[in-house]
């Protein structure tokens, strides 16, 4: 059973609260560090030293700990948004409909009292209707295209052209760069259950490159 937009948006706040727990924890390594080395400066026999310098590395593996969730959720967001986008049809659900018997043709063979005169004139009137409508068609579409001229591909619009001015400025065409969606979707305005799908199509159209373990890099084209 394919998964509901309900739960994906579930999973999608579960990471937004991860990401603001671990920045709130982050800060408070910080903020402790700055606590210990305040009291070892002032003090350094100090008998509260050892105390805070425990609490200090309590904090500092909540933060690691609450990172690995983050990135565990993460994991369960991709995996959740490709089970939804798999349960769209696609030209392997279309039904193939079977080849007509011999039996027909040959049945039709049969029929000898038809006029040659006959078919070769409705033959002909087939095809001038047909020419007919075909230039009719060329003339509503407008001219055509000639051979070999390289059509080029419509610009971005939307959530994909918002990504890509944004990843200019993280990525480089000499490395793959991991991007960290959540932050990416604070910086953008694109919601987490959209970067996906922007993504595929930055790659796809050969604006970025993807990588391993999940990373990313600016194509590079020639000139730059």
């Amino acid at each position: 059973m394919a998964l509901s937009s309900a739960t994906l948006s579930v999973i999608q706040e579960a990471g937004a609260a991860a990401y603001a727990a671990d920045t709130e924890l982050k800060n408070a390594v910080q903020d402790y560090a700055a606590r210990v080395n305040a009291a070892m400066s002032a003090n350094p026999y100090g008998l509260g030293n050892d105390a805070l310098f425990e609490n200090w590395k309590v904090v500092a593996r909540l933060s690691q700990t609450m990172g690995g969730i983050e990135e565990e959720l993460k994991k369960v967001y991709r995996v959740a948004s490709e089970l939804i986008a798999d349960e769209q049809p696609g030209v392997r659900d279309i039904p193939v409909l079977a080849a007509p018997a011999h039996s027909i043709g040959s049945a039709l063979g049969r029929q000898h009292d038809l006029s040659t005169t006959d078919v070769v004139a409705k033959r002909k009137k087939k095809t001038a209707a047909y020419k007919f409508r075909a230039l009719k068609t060329r003339k509503k579409a407008g001219p055509t295209p000639a051979t070999g001229t390289v059509m080029s591909p419509p610009e971005l619009s939307g959530n994909a052209a918002k990504l890509l001015q944004h990843l200019k400025t993280l990525l480089a065409p000499q490395k793959f760069t991991v991007i960290n969606q959540t932050a990416t979707g604070h910086a953008t305005g694109i919601p987490l259950g959209s970067m996906t799908a922007a993504l595929k199509k930055l790659v796809g159209r050969g604006q970025i490159m993807a990588g391993p373990n999940g990373g990313y890099k600016m194509a590079h084209f020639p000139g730059q």
